[in-house]
């Protein structure tokens, strides 16, 4: 067997390897009971630091369905959870210089926009890009602008879960309960 092939088979071996951990895992953290939300009253279209809001989704609850299914949470953010099960994403890990001494601010942007024009172009067919953060990517001039000009793109803060390395932060929605597709 070439080494070409040897090492593609031993890179999706460890791609599975690590979505299975992250499946376990997270499908034990998030069956607890953790309340979202404590009103339905949140606006869960505004981010605090942001100036706009983002799209109104369909609603996917009733009263007596919200309450049941409040241990069913997104593990990326409110807006996420409301997009309600079956979510099919594309996920993607933006970190800063820390991480990737070849880090680009500006040509990173440049890549991003490439990417969610091409998702809105390929993947027009109800995918969302997910974009795996830390604190180096500014909210109020980056994210916000991007998710409420973009209704398919959600952010996820990392910063909570700074235990797992950035280059993983991608495999998340394997452990998704909402996510039925992940790539």
């Amino acid at each position: 067997m070439s080494t070409k092939r040897r090492g593609f088979l031993q890179f999706i071996f460890a791609g599975i390897i690590c979505s299975s951990f992250f499946y376990i895992f997270f499908r034990s953290t998030t069956n607890q009971a953790i309340p979202i939300y404590t009103s339905l009253n949140v606006d869960y279209r505004r981010r605090p630091e942001c100036t706009c809001s983002r799209h109104d989704l369909s609603p996917l609850f009733s009263n007596l369905t919200w309450n049941l299914n409040k241990s069913q949470s997104s593990l990326c953010s409110e807006y996420a959870t409301r997009r309600g099960p079956h979510q099919r994403i594309i996920s993607i890990s933006l970190f800063g210089p820390k991480e990737n001494k070849m880090f680009q601010f500006n040509r990173s942007l440049s890549f991003l926009n490439d990417l969610i024009n091409d998702l809105n172009t390929v993947y027009s067919d109800g995918y969302l890009l997910r974009i795996h953060h830390d604190h180096t990517i500014n909210v109020s001039d980056i994210v916000c602008p991007i998710e409420c000009q973009n209704p398919n793109v959600d952010f996820c803060n990392m910063n909570s879960k700074l235990y797992i390395p950035p280059k993983i932060w991608r495999f998340i929605p394997a452990g998704d309960s909402l996510v039925d597709i992940s790539k």
